[in-house]
C-alpha cells in the first residue's frame, strides 16, 4: 500500500508540485518509517528464533543460519549505504531543524524535526544524476544485493519465485507523461523534490528489509522450524528381517511416528478386539485412533523402550507366518490415553537361497552381467558365491559375470554359501544358459528402411547399429565397414565400398548431390560387438523423395 502511494504521488509531481502533495510525501515518509522499524523487530525476532534452534539442532539449523546471518549483512551494507545518501541528500538542501531549533546536517527522521526545505528540485538531479551519479551507484547496489540474496536459496523453483515475487528489484524503461522512455535514474530522481527524493530512498530500504524477510522466513521453513505441529500419528512396526530361519530369534522396533521424545509411550502385546478398526480396505489400510484399549485382556506390556521405541522380541519356531498384533498408548493434550493399534507378520522357515540376474534369467557373453544375491536370515557380508566357470567376482549381494564368447550355449553353475557362527554352508546353486548377444539393426537417421528427404540424409552423419529389445544398457555395436549403391534417376548405379560406420568419400559426394527418385542402399554392413565378434547385418534400402 505505501508502494502504490508512492508511485500515485510521483505521478501528481510531474504535474504539480503543490503542498499538499509535498505534505503527502511526508506521510508516506513516516509511514514507511514506521513499517521499517516493524520489519527490523521482526528480522530480529526471526534471527533470534534461528539462534534458538541452534541450540536444538545445530546440525540442522547452522547451515541455513549461517545464510540468514548473510542475508542480514548484504541487507543491512546497502541499508548502510542509502543513509548515507541521504544524509548527503539533506545537507544538500540545507539540512534539517530539530525540536529545539538546533540546524542538523545528517541523520533526519520525522520525529526529530523539520526539513529547511524539503520542495528543493535541484539537489536530487544534481547529486543523483549530475555530479554525485549517485544513482548509478545506488542502482548496482541493489543489483548485486538483489542476486547475493537469490544466491542464497538454493532450490530453483523456489529461486524462480523468488525471483518474480522479492521487494528489492530495479524497473527499466519506465514510461514518462508523454509516452517516452525514462531510464530507472531519470525517472526516480531528476527534478523530483528533496522529500520525494528522500522517501525514495526510505522505500527502497523498506524494500531491502522486506527482502530479507522474506529470505530468513524461507531458509527458516527449511528446518521445520515454523512448522512444528503434528497432526496424525501412526503406529510402525519395523523389523531388521521379516523372514527367519527356524531356531533364530526374531527383534522389531514397535514405536509410533512423531512420537514426543520427552514421554515414551507404552507398547502392549495381545490379540486386538472390536475396539480395533480399520480406515479403509486392502491390506495397507492402517487401524483408527481409540481413546478404549483395543487389546484383549489389556495386553503385556513391553518393558523394553528406547527413544519411543519398543524392542520386541521372541522365541521363533515352527515354519510358516507367525502374526501378533497390539497397540501403542500415548498420553492425549487432555491427559486421556491414546490407543494405536497395529498388527505385523513374520515368517520362519529353513535356510533356502535366492539368486536372480538383475536383467534376464540367462548369462550372455562378452558383456558383465549383473547379479543379486541374497539368502533370507543372513546379510549380505555373510555371503560368497562363485561361478563353475568364466568370471564372476563381486561381494555383499552384487557380483557381475563375465563369460567369453567361446562358451556360447554352454551353461555355467553359480553356487552361493553363507558363513554363520564361523561355519560355512552351501545354501544353495542354479545353472544359467550362455548367449550371444542378439545382432544389431542397422539404421541410417533411426530408419532401417523406407524414404527419406534430402535434407534429412543429408545431415546424418553416418551408419548406426542399435540393439533393439535388449535390455542390458550400455551395451554397443561399432559399424567397421559397409558398401554403398547409389542409383540415381535414370543412371546406372555406383558403388563405394567403406571402411567404417562415417559417411565420407564417395558417399558424401553422392549425398550431396541427390535428387528426389534417388535411390541408395547401404549393404554388406559389418558390426563389432563388445563380445568382439563381427557380424554382418542387414542392408538398408532408401530412397530419397
Amino acid at each position: 500500500m505505501i508502494n502504490m502511494m508512492y508511485l500515485v504521488l510521483t505521478a501528481l509531481l510531474a504535474m504539480n508540485v503543490s503542498a499538499e502533495i509535498l505534505n503527502a510525501f511526508h506521510v508516506v515518509n513516516q509511514g514507511i518509517n514506521n513499517s521499517n522499524i516493524s520489519v527490523n523487530s521482526k528480522n530480529d525476532k526471526s534471527m533470534k528464533f534461528f539462534k534458538d534452534q541452534l541450540e536444538i539442532q545445530k546440525a540442522k539449523a547452522e547451515p541455513f543460519y549461517n545464510k540468514a546471518a548473510l542475508a542480514k549483512k548484504y541487507v543491512d551494507e546497502l541499508c548502510s549505504m542509502i543513509s548515507g545518501i541521504m544524509d548527503e541528500v539533506v545537507e544538500g538542501s540545507g539540512g534539517w531543524i530539530d525540536k529545539n531549533e538546533q540546524k542538523q546536517m545528517k541523520g533526519w527522521k520525522p520525529e526529530l524535526g523539520h526539513l529547511s526545505d524539503d520542495k528543493n528540485l535541484d539537489v536530487s538531479t544534481r547529486l543523483m544524476l549530475e555530479e554525485g551519479k549517485k544513482a548509478d551507484i545506488l542502482k548496482k547496489a541493489i543489483v548485486d544485493t538483489r542476486a547475493k540474496l537469490l544466491a542464497l536459496i538454493d532450490k530453483p523453483e523456489d529461486k524462480k519465485n523468488f525471483e518474480s515475487q522479492m521487494p528489492l528489484n530495479i524497473m527499466e524503461n519506465i514510461k514518462g507523461q508523454e509516452g517516452e522512455t525514462k531510464t530507472w535514474e531519470e525517472a526516480n530522481f531528476h527534478m523530483v523534490p528533496t522529500i520525494a527524493c528522500l522517501t525514495l530512498l526510505n522505500k527502497f530500504q523498506n524494500d531491502a528489509k522486506n527482502s530479507e524477510a522474506q529470505v530468513i522466513d524461507y531458509l527458516l521453513s527449511q528446518i521445520n522450524a515454523l512448522d512444528i505441529k503434528v497432526d496424525r500419528m501412526v503406529a510402525k512396526v519395523i523389523a531388521p528381517s521379516s523372514y527367519i530361519m527356524s531356531g533364530q530369534e526374531y527383534k522389531a522396533d514397535i514405536f509410533v511416528a512423531a512420537y514426543n521424545s520427552t514421554s515414551d509411550p507404552t507398547i502392549l502385546i495381545g490379540a486386538l478386539n472390536s475396539n480395533a478398526v480399520k480406515e479403509g480396505d486392502g491390506p495397507d489400510a492402517a487401524y483408527k485412533e481409540t481413546k478404549v484399549n483395543p487389546v484383549n485382556g489389556g495386553g503385556n506390556k513391553l518393558e523394553l523402550i528406547e527413544n519411543g521405541m519398543g524392542k520386541y522380541k521372541t522365541m521363533a519356531s515352527g515354519e510358516g507366518e507367525q502374526k501378533y498384533s497390539g497397540a501403542v498408548m500415548i498420553t492425549g493434550p487432555d491427559g486421556s490415553p491414546l490407543y494405536y493399534p497395529f498388527e505385523a507378520a513374520y515368517t520362519t522357515a529353513k535356510g533356502s537361497c535366492v539368486i536372480a540376474p538383475d536383467n534376464l534369467n540367462l548369462i550372455y557373453a562378452g558383456i558383465p552381467n549383473p547379479f543379486s544375491i541374497s539368502v533370507p536370515g543372513f546379510s549380505a557380508d555373510k555371503l560368497t558365491a562363485s561361478a563353475s566357470a568364466g568370471s564372476f567376482t563381486g561381494s555383499k549381494g552384487k557380483y557381475v559375470a563375465n563369460m567369453p564368447a567361446s562358451m556360447v550355449n554352454s551353461k555355467v553353475k553359480i553356487t552361493v554359501t553363507v558363513k554363520d557362527q564361523d561355519k560355512t554352508t552351501q545354501v544353495g546353486a542354479s545353472e544359467f544358459v550362455i548367449k550371444r548377444i542378439p545382432d544389431p539393426v542397422a539404421q541410417i537417421g533411426g530408419k532401417s528402411e523406407g524414404d527419406m528427404k534430402t535434407g534429412e540424409i543429408r545431415v546424418v552423419q553416418g551408419i548406426g547399429a542399435v540393439l533393439k529389445d535388449f535390455y542390458f544398457e550400455g551395451v554397443r555395436f561399432d559399424v567397421v565397414s559397409y558398401e554403398c549403391v547409389y542409383i540415381a534417376k535414370r543412371q546406372d548405379a555406383k558403388i563405394a565400398p567403406m571402411t567404417g560406420a562415417k559417411f565420407n568419400g564417395a558417399v558424401a559426394d553422392y549425398l550431396k548431390t541427390c535428387k528426389p527418385g534417388d535411390q541408395f542402399i547401404f549393404r554388406k554392413v559389418r558390426a563389432k560387438g563388445p563380445d568382439g565378434t563381427v557380424r554382418s547385418i542387414n542392408s538398408i534400402p532408401i530412397e530419397i523423395r
